[in-house]
């Protein structure tokens, strides 16, 4: 990598006492470059608008928007409909905020659900709807490594040549989902932005646990990192370096413990060391 990465954190954190738009002069004053947030089910389109007109006063880029996820199995296995426009839905406004936000990409999971392991026609049908929707809108859509890679793979062998279709690597998910697979090596082609946290794996790999998706500080796990600075190195990549962290463990989990007590400007200020300590990886690794 050649020039310098931005870099960009995620806001909410699990500090959800402080809204998304109270958050961004904390992630501003730390050092980061840019920020992405996570779209609520039936988030008023007002909420998307006071959190850009605050970014662009205090000159911090809007990366991205992660759009819901908690239908996307609808999409592929509810054959009734109901629930899969539902989700249809969301995604659509999704990619309108980004549209008229000026926002390039939205991060969409290819699916949710341990035990989902058979992409269907008909999922493949509604998500090239979806993907008709982003391409007029002007929209890249980047596809997540999550639960099932074989969605993942299903839509990119459809999909992943059409120019506003590509692939978000999500470290975490890559270590503990994927069971340590090369999803960079797989997908690195597609590749248009980046989900970077740590954990310790899958705790049980015969019964997959989405607590076990810890979303840790980069280093703070079992993760390679120079590895991971020098497969992005690999697929060429010269965006954003997107970071996508937790300060509390999932469902009262004790995974995140080291976290506990720091405020949200010493978390934040501990997520833009550890994001520094990465970028200096990626500019020296080959």
């Amino acid at each position: 990598m050649g020039k310098k990465p931005l870099l960009c954190l995620g806001t909410g954190m699990d500090f959800n006492e402080i809204a998304d738009i109270d958050q961004l002069e904390v992630i501003k004053a730390a050092g980061f470059d840019q920020f992405f947030y996570t779209e609520r089910r039936n988030q008023p389109r007002a909420e998307d608008e006071a959190i850009a007109e605050k970014a662009a006063k205090l000159g911090i880029g809007f990366h991205s928007i992660h759009a819901p996820f908690y239908g996307m199995d609808d999409l592929w296995h509810d054959e009734d409909g109901e629930l899969a426009e539902i989700m249809r839905k969301e995604l659509f406004n999704s990619i309108d905020n980004c549209h008229n936000l000026d926002v390039p990409i939205v991060v969409m999971h290819a699916i949710i659900g341990m035990d989902n392991h058979t992409p269907t026609e008909l999922g493949l049908e509604r998500i090239g709807e979806i993907i008709d929707y982003a391409v007029k809108r002007g929209v890249v859509i980047g596809f997540e490594n999550t639960e099932g890679e074989c969605y993942l793979k299903a839509l990119l062998d459809k999909f992943g040549e059409i120019e506003n279709v590509g692939f978000t690597f999500d470290s975490g998910h890559e270590l503990c989902y994927n069971g340590g697979s090369d999803m960079l090596g797989k997908y690195g082609k597609y590749l248009v932005s980046t989900h970077l946290d740590d954990n310790h794996g899958m705790s049980d790999p015969e019964h997959p646990n989405f607590l076990d998706d810890y979303h840790l500080l980069p280093f703070d796990g079992y993760a390679d990192w120079e590895g991971i600075a020098r497969r992005l190195n690999k697929c060429g990549f010269e965006g954003s370096l997107t970071f996508e962290v937790d300060s509390k463990g999932r469902c009262g989990s004790h995974s995140n413990d080291m976290y506990l007590g720091l405020s949200l400007e010493r978390y934040v200020a501990k997520a833009y060391e550890h994001a520094v300590r990465f970028r200096e990886l990626v500019l020296s690794v080959k």
